[in-house]
């Protein structure tokens, strides 16, 4: 099951970059939708070039970007045109992550490689708050090789799923791991986010946001680890802290003990970016 309908609202709502409202108000040439005059000018060799906006071009057909080729500007957040060589712009543009996550997706699915490679090496995304991250831990799809085929064109190593009971070698992505290969990094409210995880499977964002999200389940009775999840915040930018396994460690009971006195002291330290969990806890 893909979850676009998880994507356009939980996070788009959420927090969409000053792109998007930017890119709201660039208009893209009339020309693309009258593709076959188009043509016959680049046939002619008098078709200017065609100026897009960069979602519209993420969601060209492949035919349509065989047309018009090199053959157009791009229109960047502040509307400012720029050319692109082989399909790719000249420096990444930022976009929302769901716009990038639909484009790639939707290249991925249809073997486009030439657009999934474009997304990737033309496009980033930008930051987003706690909040917005931890509704990115989640799976794209609970088919295991439609998650196999997107880690594969991301260039991503996938997870494995764990438990007792997994009965099959269940690999997984989620969200958040191809959020993190388009660049996006998550920011606390002036400070660097907190993410904690114990003996359940579910992950704490400490601070003013205070939230906690269960792991996704996994198909053949597998479990998301919390290793991938914690791995995932730490390269987004977050401090990532582990209170162990034993029943008690979780965020409701010994964990949130465990924790709450060290993080009240880098608050009081003015939260430095060198402490590290591993300092904080010696």
């Amino acid at each position: 099951m893909r979850l676009k309908t998880l994507l356009a609202t939980a996070i788009a709502a959420a927090a969409l970059p000053l792109a998007a409202s930017a890119q709201a108000s660039c208009q893209d040439d009339e020309r693309l939708y009258a593709m076959g005059d188009f043509l016959e000018e680049q046939r002619n060799g008098t078709a200017e070039p065609l100026r897009l906006t960069a979602e519209t071009y993420l969601n060209l057909t492949p035919r349509a970007r065989e047309i018009i080729g090199d053959n157009l500007r791009l229109l960047d957040a502040s509307c400012t045109a720029m050319q692109v060589v082989d399909g790719e712009p000249p420096v990444r543009v930022e976009m929302p992550f769901p716009v990038l996550y639909n484009a790639f997706e939707s290249a991925v699915l249809r073997s486009d490689e030439r657009t999934a490679n474009i997304v990737i090496n033309g496009f980033r995304t930008g930051p987003v708050d706690s909040a917005t991250f931890m509704g990115l831990l989640t799976t794209p799809s609970l088919d295991s090789e439609v998650m196999q085929r997107l880690a594969t064109s991301a260039g991503i190593n996938p997870h494995r799923g764990i438990g007792n009971n997994c009965r099959h070698e269940t690999p997984y992505i989620m969200f958040a791991d191809l959020f993190v290969r388009f660049g996006g990094t998550v920011e606390g409210y002036g400070t660097t986010p907190w993410l904690v995880s114990g003996s359940r499977p579910e992950v704490t964002s400490v601070g003013d946001n205070q939230l906690t999200r269960e792991f996704p389940r996994l198909p053949n009775n597998c479990e998301v680890s919390k290793e991938s999840v914690l791995a995932v915040a730490t390269s987004a930018g977050a401090i990532s802290i582990d209170v162990g396994n034993q029943g008690q460690r979780h965020w409701n009971n010994q964990g949130r003990r465990a924790v709450m006195g060290p993080y009240e002291n880098w608050l009081e330290a003015g939260a430095p970016d060198d402490a590290r969990p591993q300092s904080l806890f010696d």
